[in-house]
């Protein structure tokens, strides 16, 4: 075992793929460490299931050595949504583990909740899990979420369940401090090499436990000043209008300015919709950023939720192209996906882009931006949703103006087939069938 060696492709938040070495050895070592300290609650379980595949650290560290420690099996392949993880855990209890994105999906699903006393445990990693989110699992399923933080290169290193604090607690065996940049510095049975630095900084609260406070790699000129992009982020989280924000270093015609993708509140929207522009939205955010950091978002675009990658991650190149996109998305008021079907609610402010020029005077939503948006939300609802196909029986009944509660629903007739209706009070406005291109 000594010799057998796993490569792991990982790039953090740059997106910038990187090959890691690690040894079946100490991957080993780390899955006896995580099956003594939590064997008592995971052996109660049948089996694992995962949303993650095991091409990554984490999902071969979770899906294949953690159970076999446990003599345990992990059911085979990885769960997409929550009717494939209910239809999983349908005959045994089961630990599930996966990533905070996911779990940001689940608990807007109106099947989550069923799932309570399936589940033994849920275990998440990859990045940060919102406070809200691991509230909204635990009131959904009765577990607080066991957070994992570590790396590719450092192995498991510490853990949390906000039922008992935010702060981190060392892994046994594992012991860490901080460096002059505030950086936390691992050393570890389980890491590639020791000492090790992961870019994250934190704050120690006692000899074995820590918060984390971002990363050190995110500080960036702007105007002549350094500022750091997970302040920023934190202050606008912190902000009653957002849920969820990434900020990033981007180009305004040669400047290095700050421009953020933000998920907006039920409160940020009806400020939207009242004032008829998410740019009131932002402008009310920027004024209250600059108080908080001395610095705010250039550009600003409001988003239904986070784009991630395979890994669950949300990385720079993918912010950088949300913020590059011409056209601002609707606000969504009420979003419901479950058994092949998706209904949503939403509106869009006259500062979308695509009113512009459709018609001076008399703003309509165009028909290829009520298509083009109904796709994009299709294919956050369905695995299966084609990228390319056919409309067919495609019919514009009614105009859509500024701020008008449209209701969007899409339904799988078949395989890569669905039917696509938009309406406004009741009243058609949009409706069709969309195929995927016969293999």
């Amino acid at each position: 075992m000594e010799g057998k060696i796993t490569v792991f492709w990982t790039s953090g938040s740059t997106g910038v793929p990187k090959a890691i070495e690690r040894s079946l050895a100490q991957m080993s070592a780390d899955a006896l460490n995580i099956a003594r300290a939590f064997g008592p609650t995971l052996k109660r379980a049948g089996l694992f299931v995962a949303s993650v595949r095991n091409e990554h650290f984490y999902g071969r560290l979770w899906r294949d050595l953690v159970p076999a420690a446990l003599n345990l099996r992990c059911r085979d392949g990885s769960v997409g949504n929550v009717e494939a993880l209910a239809a999983a855990v349908r005959k045994e209890p089961a630990v599930f583990v996966t990533t905070p994105s996911f779990l940001c999906r689940a608990v807007a699903h109106p099947g989550f909740a069923a799932l309570r006393g399936r589940l033994v445990d849920i275990v998440s990693s990859g990045g940060p899990l919102r406070k809200d989110v691991s509230r909204a699992v635990a009131e959904a399923t009765g577990i607080s979420p066991l957070e994992i933080y570590g790396s590719t290169e450092a192995g498991t290193v510490a853990w949390r369940r906000r039922s008992a604090g935010d702060n981190f607690r060392l892994m046994i065996g594992v012991d860490a401090a901080r460096d002059s940049r505030r950086r936390i510095v691992v050393r570890s049975p389980f890491a590639m090499e020791n000492p090790i630095t992961i870019p994250d900084t934190v704050k120690f609260v006692s000899e074995r436990e820590f918060s984390l406070e971002g990363r050190a790699d995110r500080m960036v000129k702007i105007l002549e000043r350094l500022v750091s992009l997970t302040a920023v982020e934190r202050a606008l989280e912190n902000h009653p209008f957002v849920a969820a924000a990434r900020a990033e270093a981007i180009d305004v015609n040669g400047v290095a300015r700050i421009g953020a993708i933000a998920v907006p509140t039920p409160e940020c929207i009806a400020f939207a919709l009242d004032k008829n522009a998410w740019g009131a939205s932002a402008s009310f955010i920027r004024r209250d950023l600059a108080d908080a950091v001395g610095a705010f978002p250039r550009r600003m675009r409001f988003v239904r939720e986070m784009p991630v990658n395979a890994r669950g991650k949300t990385t720079a190149a993918m912010v950088k192209a949300v913020l590059a996109e011409n056209c601002r998305e609707p606000a969504v008021m009420s979003w419901q996906a479950a058994d092949g079907r998706l209904v949503a609610e939403v509106a869009f402010p006259k500062d979308c882009e695509c009113f512009k020029g459709h018609f001076p005077g008399h703003p309509i939503l165009p028909g290829v931006a009520q298509l083009f948006f109904t796709r994009r939300y299709a294919r956050q609802a369905f695995e299966d949703f084609p990228d390319a196909g056919t409309y067919s029986k495609l019919k514009f009944r009614r105009v859509i103006r500024p701020c008008e509660t449209v209701k969007i629903e899409v339904e799988r007739k078949a395989p890569g087939k669905f039917a696509l209706a938009l309406s406004v009070g009741g009243e058609p406005a949009c409706s069709g069938t969309l195929e995927a291109p016969a293999k």
